[in-house]
C-alpha cells in the first residue's frame, strides 16, 4: 500500500512509493504475460515467409502466397493489440503521476524537484507520440483460414512449416474424432488442450499459436441425413463457432508435476489437475480438408452459368457429381479466355454450404484458398528438391549401414509417374519408395555390398500385379572393389549424377586417407 500518512517524512514516502511502484510494475508484467501479452512477435514479410515455404513445399504458389499474407496480417493484428494494451498501461501510469503531482503541490521538497517535472513532461510527450501512431477505436477483425485440396498436396506441411518459421506452438486435431458434448469421443476443446500442452502449459505462448482442424469436410452434413441424429456433424460445427470467433475457454488439464521411478526402475509421472483460461481470439485457426466431390459441385455451377441454353440441366449435373464423388481426379474448368484451371480454385462460400458446412462456420473463416493436385513434375521435384527430401532421407538410411544408394534421374521420373497414377499425392511417393527399396534394404546390411544403383529399368521391374506393386526389383549391387564399375554404370545412365558421385567418392577417399 502507498504511504499517505503525514507522520512519515515526505522524502522517505517518495522512496517507498517508488519502490512499491516498481513491484507493482513487475507483477503487472507477469500477469499480462499470463494473459498472452508477450513482447511483440517479429514476423518476416510475406515474401520472406513464402521463400521459407518454398524450401519445404513444392508448387502451390498461390496457396503459399495466400497463407503468407494471412499469417503476416494475423500477427500484425496481435502486435497492434499488444501496443494498445501497452498504451493503456502508460495512460494509467500517467494519470497516477498527475494525481500524485496534485497531492505534492503543497510539498516544498517535491514541488521544487525539476527532475521529477522533466520526467513527467518527457513521459507525456512520449505517450502523445505513441498515441498519434495508433487508432485506439479501430479493432482489427480475426481472420482464420480454410485450405481446400486433395490428400497429399501439402496442407498439413504448410501449417507445420509456418509454425516452425515463426517459432510458435501448433496443435493438429482430426475433426473425425470430435463429437458433441455428452457423447463418447473428443470434445471440441481438445484442440486447445493439445495446443496448451505443446506450449509447455504456457498460456501466453498458446494464445499466439496455431490450431489445425484437419478433415473438416468429414463434419459436413449431407442433405439425406436431415432429421437424423448427427453426433459428429453439424453439432460439432456449432460447437466450434465460439472458439473460432474468439472466446475465453476454461480448461482443466492433468499437468505432470513429478517424475520418479518405481521398484522395477520404471518411470512414473505424477499428474495433478490444473485449471487454465485460454483466450482463443489471438489463436490462428487453419481449417483444412480434401472435400472430395466439391470440385464436381463447382463445375456444375460454373457450367450452368456458362451454358446460356441451360440444356445440361441442374439435376443431371448433380447426379453426375454423386457418381464421380470418390474419384481421385479433380475436375478442371475451361474459362472464357480459353485457359483451364482447377475447379477448387473457384470455390465460393455457397459451394461449401452446398457441400454441408453451416453458414455460421464459413462466416468465421473469411480466407479460403485451394491447393491444386500435384503433377508429375511436382512429384519428381518433391523426391529431390526440398529440405528433408525423400531421396535424401533414404540415402541417409543406407549410409548408416555403409551403402551408397544412387537413383538416376530417369528412375526418379518413373517413380513420379507411378505416384501420379496412384493418385495419392506426395504420400504415395513414400509408399512406392518403400516397396522399391524393401528387398534392397533387406539384402544390403553386413553383406559386403557398398554401392547400389537404381535406374529406370529397375523401377520398371516394380511391375503392377493384380493386387499391388511387386517388391522384387532388379537393382545393381557393387562391392568396394567394384567402385570404378559403379561409377562407370552411373555415368552411363546419368551423366550429372556420375560427375557428382565421382567428386563425392574422391572427397571421401581423401578424408579417409588423411584420417
Amino acid at each position: 500500500m502507498l504511504f499517505k500518512s503525514k507522520s512519515v517524512p515526505r522524502v522517505y514516502r517518495i522512496f517507498f512509493d517508488r519502490n512499491y511502484a516498481i513491484k507493482i510494475s513487475g507483477s503487472a508484467v507477469a500477469a499480462s504475460q499470463k494473459l498472452g501479452n508477450l513482447p511483440l512477435l517479429k514476423v518476416p514479410p510475406p515474401r520472406i515467409l513464402k521463400e521459407h515455404l518454398d524450401d519445404y513445399v513444392i508448387g502451390q504458389d498461390i496457396g503459399k502466397k495466400v497463407l503468407s499474407v494471412a499469417v503476416y496480417n494475423h500477427y500484425l493484428r496481435i502486435n497492434d493489440k499488444h501496443r494498445k494494451l501497452q498504451l493503456q498501461r502508460k495512460r494509467e501510469m500517467l494519470n497516477r503521476e498527475q494525481e500524485q503531482k496534485k497531492d505534492d503541490e503543497n510539498e516544498p521538497i517535491v514541488a521544487s524537484s525539476s527532475e521529477s517535472q522533466a520526467g513527467l513532461k518527457n513521459l507525456q510527450s512520449q505517450f502523445e507520440f505513441d498515441l498519434s501512431k495508433v487508432d485506439e477505436d479501430l479493432e482489427l477483425s480475426k481472420s482464420n483460414v480454410l485450405i481446400v485440396g486433395p490428400s497429399g498436396t501439402g496442407k498439413t506441411l504448410l501449417a507445420t512449416t509456418l509454425a516452425k518459421v515463426l517459432d510458435v506452438p501448433i496443435a493438429i486435431t482430426d475433426c473425425t474424432q470430435m463429437t458433441q458434448a455428452g457423447y463418447i469421443g473428443e470434445d471440441v476443446q481438445v484442440c486447445i488442450e493439445r495446443l496448451l500442452i505443446n506450449a509447455d502449459y504456457d498460456v501466453a505462448k498458446a494464445e499466439r499459436g496455431i490450431i489445425v482442424l484437419d478433415e473438416i469436410d468429414k463434419l459436413a452434413k449431407p442433405a439425406a441425413s436431415i432429421g437424423t441424429k448427427d453426433v459428429s456433424g453439424e453439432g460439432v460445427q456449432q460447437s466450434l463457432l465460439k472458439i473460432l470467433e474468439g472466446h475465453k475457454v476454461e480448461l482443466t488439464v492433468k499437468r505432470p508435476v513429478k517424475i520418479s521411478k518405481d521398484n522395477n526402475n520404471n518411470q512414473a509421472t505424477s499428474k495433478k489437475d490444473e485449471s487454465f483460461t485460454v483466450d482463443t481470439s489471438n489463436i490462428l485457426f487453419m481449417i483444412m480438408g480434401a472435400f472430395i466431390g466439391l470440385d464436381k459441385h463447382v463445375k456444375a455451377r460454373i457450367t450452368k452459368l456458362q451454358d446460356n441454353s441451360k440444356s445440361s440441366g441442374k439435376s443431371s449435373e448433380i447426379d453426375n457429381s454423386q457418381n464421380l464423388r470418390f474419384s481421385n481426379k479433380v475436375e478442371e474448368i475451361e474459362l472464357q479466355n480459353g485457359k483451364k484451371t482447377c475447379a477448387l480454385n473457384l470455390v465460393t462460400p455457397s459451394d461449401l454450404v452446398t457441400f454441408g458446412l453451416i453458414p455460421e462456420l464459413i462466416g468465421r473463416v473469411p480466407i479460403i484458398t485451394a491447393l491444386e493436385p500435384l503433377q508429375k513434375d511436382d512429384l519428381y521435384h518433391i523426391l529431390r528438391k526440398p529440405k528433408n527430401a525423400l531421396l535424401d532421407q533414404y540415402e541417409y538410411i543406407f549410409q548408416q549401414f555403409g551403402v551408397r544408394l544412387a537413383i538416376t534421374r530417369n528412375g526418379l521420373d518413373h517413380i513420379a509417374r507411378l505416384a501420379l497414377a496412384e493418385g495419392t499425392g506426395a504420400r504415395g511417393l513414400r509408399g512406392i519408395m518403400e516397396r522399391l527399396l524393401l528387398n534392397i534394404n533387406y539384402q544390403c546390411p553386413e553383406s559386403g555390398v557398398s554401392y547400389v544403383l537404381i535406374n529406370e529399368k529397375t523401377v520398371e521391374s516394380l511391375q503392377q500385379t493384380k493386387y499391388s506393386l511387386a517388391t522384387n526389383v532388379d537393382a545393381k549391387y557393387y562391392s568396394e572393389e567394384q567402385k570404378d564399375k559403379f561409377l562407370h554404370d552411373v555415368y552411363t545412365e546419368d551423366e550429372l549424377l556420375g560427375v557428382q558421385l565421382k567428386k563425392e567418392l574422391a572427397g571421401n577417399a581423401i578424408s579417409e586417407k588423411s584420417y
